[in-house]
Formats: C-alpha cells, sequence, structure tokens
C-alpha cells in the first residue's frame, strides 16, 4: 500500500502529494524557513530490499511546487520512526527515534 505524503500539516488549505513512492512514508513533519517549507518522514520503500527504514526530505515552494519529488534520502538503517525538526537559522537538526 503506497500512502501519499501530505502538505496539510504546515499548509492547511492545500493538498498535494510530496512522496508518491512506493510503500509506505509515515510521520511527517516541517518547517517553514527562508521562504521554503522542509518537510521530513519516516519512509519504508527499502523495506522490502534490506528491512531498513529511512529518513527522507523534501523541499517545497510557497507556492506548493515540490523541489526534491518523493525526496531526498537522508538516513537508511533500521531507523526512522516519528523523525522531527528545528533550525538554528544556519543549521537543520533531523532526529528520531530508532526502534527502543
Amino acid at each position: 500500500m503506497t500512502y501519499l505524503l501530505m502538505l496539510s500539516l504546515i499548509m492547511p488549505a492545500a493538498d498535494f502529494p510530496i512522496c508518491t513512492a512506493a510503500d509506505d512514508q509515515y510521520y511527517p513533519c516541517g518547517v517553514y524557513e527562508n521562504g521554503q517549507f522542509y518537510v521530513f518522514w519516516a519512509d519504508y520503500r527499502y523495506d522490502d530490499v534490506d528491512s531498513s527504514q529511512s529518513v527522507f526530505g523534501a523541499r517545497v515552494s510557497e507556492d506548493g511546487t515540490v523541489l526534491d519529488p518523493d525526496g531526498k534520502l537522508l538516513f537508511r538503517n533500521r531507523t526512522g520512526y516519528e523523525p522531527a525538526v528545528a533550525y538554528d537559522g544556519t543549521n537543520f537538526l533531523v532526529v528520531f527515534r530508532d526502534s527502543c
């Protein structure tokens, strides 16, 4: 089953897909900085290959254009539950829970 990751968590008036990759995507989180939305999520597209869960991220413009269709892989190694993001004006910090 494929779930479309939607941006409605930070743009309530808009529903459009950010990721339509195979398998499941869960736990989206996002932040708005520097005129763009940055969205991160747990992704299971490699689960069938090596049982790994991953963290992906994508940039979305203010007009809703997805700049990184289906996201960019940030981390892959049987982790990726409930990512959260913070920004200090220069750097992003994306954290996630392991399987514990």
